[in-house]
């Protein structure tokens, strides 16, 4: 029979089903309230049971949710108590119910975003309050529901889990005893809670905490029949003695026994297991959220290598397993161990042309990557000023002249002295004027290439003294400058091969070799670094000056791992020592 069918109220030819339990809605709706308090978007809530009086379908469902309920329920059992779905944005969360009949059933869930690993242990510590109200509501004529929620209450009052365990197991034997106090007069009962650690049985708690501390034989023997049922992973009674193994996802995590003289009723037995389900898992989380962060770990890997070394947990294995191979990968296969730098290319003679006095453009003859040669002008500048000031200072030097030769004229000693000093002042300055004029046009001063300095565009810009005017490149080779970082530079060294792609030609690699590192450091893109030289290996490539891209030094081999963590761990070292001092 399909899963569709089995949702329907009857089927073809079939008695009409019994009517749904009466406690189960108000149950329900109460559930998903609570969701709601505590964070949890939750749009509609289902229950699932091969008892018809325990089904309840989601509240106005299309046909999506309908399929997906009933693709999903069928997926959880008592191994695999959660399964999943995804519908849209929301996640339909469907997990294993105890019903207060005895049989299993299957509760859903439809959460909308966010969807986390808490939203999920929220539902799930939720899930223990719905059990317990649906059993109180069944046993509505039975003072255990009461009892129970009276004990609940009295334990998560407290403020510590061994407290919290401590108050529940007294309470619990004073529950037992009082239930059969009527019946049997004087009920002797000894009650203690082991935990499961490692595969063993550990005393936690006890009705009687003095005797357990001091190792009482009656602890010790409790001690034995909590082991018996962790192995056994059953109930069990005998003469004097029960043990309840409690379990979570099929493997026992705690056990309850008890210990008196006479025989235990069913009714004490009935109080017994119920405290225990519903309660034990309270305080073991409970106890578990205490704990710090390394018992939180080791329970973990703990957890984690069960898994791994037990039956089933597919996921779990191919999961692991690739992580092995992946941390084989990353530490046995060794590759190069490079250094990023970025490149420029230079040429390997250069030359600067700087202004040779304040003045203004008046031409731009060459812009950058004209190739020119040796005496090319190169730029003109506005010499109106200085060839007017030529003509005033040849005036001055005739002038001066005329004087001379009048005071030789007169044989006056001191009028020829004076008039001399001044015909040398007057050619003096007239030589600096004619000087400046032969520079006025910047000439080339070998075969080359312009690397920089466009004036096209700054025509009548001034222009101060020793300013940097043009930079030519030799044409007689090239060389490879890289920005080494500083935090790599000690792991170069001369000698060492690289692979270099240029920005213009990415998809070729140009092979080089190091030649000589200098011990100055430069500022490039906010960082520091220091000027790494090197020749090409072989032919060099059709090149021009000024043309950049990105270096890779080969330094040595090691493996993925490292050269994934260096930077970081470097980064680290660094922080960890200006830190710790």
């Amino acid at each position: 029979m399909s899963a569709e069918l089995l949702d329907h109220e009857m089927v073809l030819g079939a008695p009409a089903a019994p009517p749904p339990a009466p406690e189960l809605a108000p149950a329900l709706a109460m559930w998903q309230q609570r969701l709601g308090a505590a964070g949890l978007a939750c749009r509609a809530v289902a229950l699932f049971s091969e008892d018809p009086a325990w089904r309840a379908p989601f509240a106005d469902a299309d046909a999506a949710v309908a399929e997906a309920w009933a693709s999903t329920r069928v997926r959880v059992s008592r191994q695999d108590p959660v399964a999943l779905a995804k519908l849209g944005d929301e996640l339909l969360v469907a997990t294993h119910l105890q019903l207060p009949s005895g049989q299993p059933g299957v509760v859903g869930a439809l959460l909308a975003p966010p969807h986390n690993d808490r939203s999920l242990q929220l539902l799930l510590l939720a899930l223990g309050w719905l059990q317990l109200t649906l059993a109180a509501a069944s046993l509505a004529h039975n003072q255990r529901a009461g009892e129970l929620l009276q004990l609940m209450g009295h334990v998560s009052a407290q403020a510590q889990p061994r407290a919290a365990a401590q108050d529940w197991i007294n309470r619990t034997a004073a529950w037992v005893r009082a239930a059969e106090s009527e019946g049997q007069a004087g009920l002797e009962l000894r009650l203690s809670l082991f935990e499961v650690r490692r595969d063993a049985v550990r005393w936690w708690v006890g009705a009687d905490s003095s005797d357990a501390e001091k190792a009482a034989p009656g602890v010790q023997q409790a001690a034995e029949l909590a082991q018996r049922a962790l192995v056994e992973a059953r109930e069990f009674s005998e003469p004097g003695a029960w043990a309840l193994p409690l379990l979570e996802q099929g493997v026992v995590v705690a056990v309850l026994v008890a210990q008196s003289p006479a025989p235990l009723p069913e009714q004490a037995l009935l109080i017994l297991r119920t405290s225990a389900v519903v309660t034990e898992p309270l305080l073991r989380h409970w106890r578990d959220a205490e704990r710090g962060l390394l018992p939180h770990l080791a329970a973990t890997l703990r957890e984690g290598w069960r898994k791994l070394r037990g039956p089933g947990h597919r996921t779990w294995k191919v999961g692991a397993l690739g992580i092995l191979l992946t941390l084989a990968l990353l530490l046995l296969m060794p590759v190069d161990d490079r250094v990023t730098a970025n490149t420029v290319i230079e040429g390997r003679t250069r030359q600067l042309v700087t202004a040779p006095f304040e003045g203004f453009v008046a031409e731009a003859l060459v812009r950058p990557g004209d190739r020119v040669v040796k005496g090319q002008p190169l730029l003109k500048f506005d010499d109106r000023e200085l060839r007017l000031e030529q003509g005033k200072l040849r005036g001055d030097r005739e002038q001066a002249a005329a004087k001379l030769r009048q005071a030789m004229a007169e044989r006056e000693p001191s009028a020829v002295a004076m008039a001399s000093a001044e015909l040398q002042a007057a050619q003096g300055q007239l030589d600096l004027v004619e000087a400046k004029l032969a520079r006025a046009q910047l000439t080339a001063p070998m075969d080359g290439l312009i690397v920089s300095g466009d004036w096209v565009q700054q025509i009548g810009a001034p222009v101060e003294l020793g300013r940097e005017m043009f930079e030519l490149a030799a044409g007689d080779g090239y060389r490879v400058v890289l920005h080494v970082p500083e935090r790599e530079i000690a792991r170069v060294a001369a000698g060492q091969p690289g692979v270099l792609r240029l920005a213009g030609q990415p998809q070729t690699g140009f092979d080089f070799k190091l030649s000589r590192i200098t011990a100055t450091a430069s500022v490039q893109d906010g960082a520091n670094g220091f000027r790494v030289e090197a020749a090409w290996v072989g032919d060099a490539p059709a090149l021009s000056p000024g043309m950049q891209g990105v270096a890779k030094v080969t330094v040595g081999r090691a493996n993925l791992l490292t050269v994934w963590t260096r930077s970081s761990l470097d980064w680290l070292r660094m922080k960890l020592w200006t830190w710790w001092w």
